[in-house]
């Protein structure tokens, strides 16, 4: 039935399609292919529905994810485009447009098909990146497994749409006859035109190799802290071609994904964020160590930065007449660490100055002469200068 459908549609001799001619296509044929467009796009808002719905389900199970605004419509919208551009495509064949005005509006439909389809793809690949990573998060509690979801997901995620977008272009430009042509020639000449794009691509196709080791090796995670260029910060983002680095202050730090391949970093959440740190002080040599570690214990433990694990005080030096003393504390992870440092440095600092300045370091100076006591007998001036 839809055969005979199709041939009566596109039969000539029917009085509705014809009419005076524009660009080729006579005036019934526009009328025919306006229907076929307001057709279209009633069944295009029509399926919006369901794929909302669908989409408020998936958003119900996962209420841990922040959805972007307006997910649902950046969705919706370009499904009820490619449904209306669809149809308008079936009109342009079912009335057998292949002439004037006719073949534009069909390479037109099938440019706006490719692109729109391939958007509606890239953004789909995006939301199952989102659902998948908040499923295998929500299995977990371990601070270095959930970075390890986060980079697995994210980098392969974005290296399928990156992929997406270039076979969407070249099926668009492969629309035109001309570029058609180009690429013939080309297949004509691979191996020269292999050579030109591997030596122009080459740090580009690195870089993107680059970011399939990262993703599985994992030398780097998203929200690792990390030293790199001298700068301490977290791994904020891991994209196709570069990383980026939120550094203390809050500036980015911007590097090629090739540089955590092939340069030495330092990373200090690699295994896990806890670490420690030590405080160093110089005190005079009548400083109470017993008292100072007391000291020491009572600060860390009337502090939540500290995880309870490693509170110790050490004289780790005798010199110059002053006293070296190492507090070495631990906190859960970098940022802890030094907040407890700077803490602990300042509430051990105003113990000592509470007990006067005989526990400071203070510079000792002998007196040659005298009566051996650093004093002069009476009538004497001291020693010449």
């Amino acid at each position: 039935m839809l055969d005979r459908f199709a041939a009566w549609l596109s039969d000539p001799s029917n009085v509705w399609l014809g009419g005076p001619a524009f660009l080729g296509v006579t005036t019934g044929q526009w009328v025919a292919l306006a229907l076929f467009a307001a057709t279209g796009w009633v069944l295009g808002r029509l399926s919006g529905y369901p794929a909302r719905s669908a989409l408020q389900r998936v958003q119900r199970r996962v209420p841990s994810v922040v959805w972007a605004e307006g997910l649902e419509d950046r969705l919706t919208a370009p499904i009820a485009l490619l449904v209306t551009v669809a149809v308008l495509r079936a009109g342009c064949e079912l009335l057998e447009l292949s002439h004037g005005a006719g073949s534009g509006v069909r390479l037109a439909c099938n440019i706006v098909l490719i692109s729109v389809a391939t958007l509606l793809v890239v953004r789909l690949v995006g939301v199952a990146k989102e659902y998948l990573q908040a499923v295998l998060v929500g299995r977990t509690t371990d601070p270095g497994r959930i970075r390890s979801i986060a980079t697995r997901v994210t980098v392969p995620a974005r290296i399928l749409q990156f992929l997406l977008w270039i076979a969407g272009i070249a099926l668009a430009l492969l629309q035109f006859q001309a570029v058609r042509e180009v690429g013939v020639s080309l297949l004509a000449s691979a191996g020269v035109a292999g050579v030109v794009l591997g030596l122009a691509a080459q740090r580009t196709v690195g870089n993107v190799l680059a970011g399939l080791q990262l993703a599985f090796a994992e030398p780097v995670r998203i929200g690792d802290t990390v030293v790199v260029e001298g700068e301490f910060g977290v791994v904020e983002e891991i994209n196709l071609t570069n990383v980026v680095v939120k550094v203390w202050d809050l500036h980015r730090l911007v590097l090629p994904v090739s540089y955590f391949v092939e340069k030495p970093f330092q990373n200090w959440s690699r295994g896990s964020t806890e670490m420690m740190g030590a405080v160093m002080l110089q005190a005079d040599f009548s400083v109470p160590v017993p008292e100072l570690r007391a000291e020491l214990g009572r600060v860390l433990a009337a502090t939540d930065l500290w995880d309870g694990k490693t509170s110790n005080l050490q004289v780790t030096e005798l010199s110059g007449g002053r006293v070296e003393l190492r507090a070495l504390v631990s906190a859960s992870d970098s940022g802890r660490l030094w907040d407890l440092r700077c803490h602990v440095r300042e509430q051990l600092l105003t113990w000592l100055q509470s007990r006067g300045q005989r526990h400071l370091p203070v510079q000792r100076i002998e007196s040659i002469g005298g009566n051996g006591n650093g004093h002069y007998p009476p009538g004497t001036n001291g020693p010449k200068t």
